[in-house]
């Protein structure tokens, strides 16, 4: 189901890359990085090399899943982080991915709107971080750019399965769906 927005705009992240994140498990081209538990917390993480590179930046694709066994509902919920490949990281492609969630989302957390030169010279530090606070009612999510002491910048989405909720969209596996 497309959300493109007036003139084929994104309406949300999903709609920026040409890789279908809702099919991240129909495949079994995924590796498990890490699972550990923790109080009834299960995390298991899970690795993508993405057949392309996304935004100019990321080719890979980590999804994060976290599940509570004391949890009765039996929901989980699923982070998303795109690592950059460190030699893409310009402030080019930093300012285009920052000017492309501005569209979607306008104003981050921190009040500030397109690159700017306080981003410009965040990102010289390798201090750079936008985070966009989103959603609805109790499907709220979080889009968030970090870029590390060495340059690699991360794209988070924390509570992706509420903005898939909020699209009305599942992740596919190849079996059965995921996402309610």
């Amino acid at each position: 189901m497309s959300n493109l927005g007036l003139l084929g705009e994104p309406k949300n992240i999903i709609e920026l890359f040409t890789f279908d994140l809702t099919t991240f498990f129909f495949e079994e081209d995924f590796e498990e990085m890490d699972c550990s538990e923790e109080q009834g917390l299960f995390m298991v993480e899970y690795k993508k090399n993405l057949p392309w590179i996304e935004l100019d930046l990321f080719s890979q694709v980590i999804f994060r899943i976290f599940s509570d066994k004391k949890n009765l509902e039996g929901s989980s919920h699923i982070n998303v982080k795109f690592p950059s490949n460190p030699e893409l990281v310009s402030e080019k492609t930093l300012k285009d991915l920052t000017n492309n969630l501005f569209k979607i989302y306008g104003w981050d957390d921190g009040s500030n709107g397109e690159w700017n030169e306080k981003d410009k010279d965040r990102h010289q530090q390798n201090k750079l971080e936008r985070i966009w606070t989103l959603g609805e009612g109790r499907f709220i999510y979080t889009v968030k750019i970090t870029q590390e002491q060495d340059g690699q910048v991360n794209l988070n989405i924390l509570f992706f399965n509420h903005l898939l909720k909020l699209s009305n969209q599942k992740i596919t596996y190849a079996t059965n769906e995921f996402g309610n």
